[in-house]
């Protein structure tokens, strides 16, 4: 396993990246990635067929059972004031490749 991959994270991190990839394409998107991507607001910049630009910010998504509940919930994950500005939405990735992109209200 290469060095960068030797912290799980950067692991899922990477491979949810892939995934999220992989089903913009077979939705019928074009997919890019930024050239260099430390630290960068934008993983993904999709552009759909109709010219819609999607910039998109690949999580892994992960669920917990709150307090007096029973069914799991998603952990959402805040976006920072850069993403609020530039439009990036957030895009949960499941370990099955199933993806949800998330319209943001605010």
């Amino acid at each position: 396993m290469p060095e960068d991959f030797a912290d799980s994270r950067r692991f899922t991190g990477a491979l949810c990246e892939l995934r999220l990839a992989q089903y913009l394409l077979e939705n019928r998107y074009w997919a890019f990635s930024p050239v260099i991507n430390h630290d960068s607001p934008i993983d993904i910049v999709a552009v759909g067929q109709d010219g819609e630009i999607l910039l998109l910010d690949s999580k892994a998504d992960n669920k917990r059972v709150n307090t007096a509940r029973s069914k799991p919930s998603r952990i959402y994950r805040p976006r920072s004031q850069l993403q609020k500005k530039l439009g990036v939405r957030i895009a949960y990735v499941e370990s099955d490749g199933t993806v949800s992109i998330i319209d943001h209200e605010d």
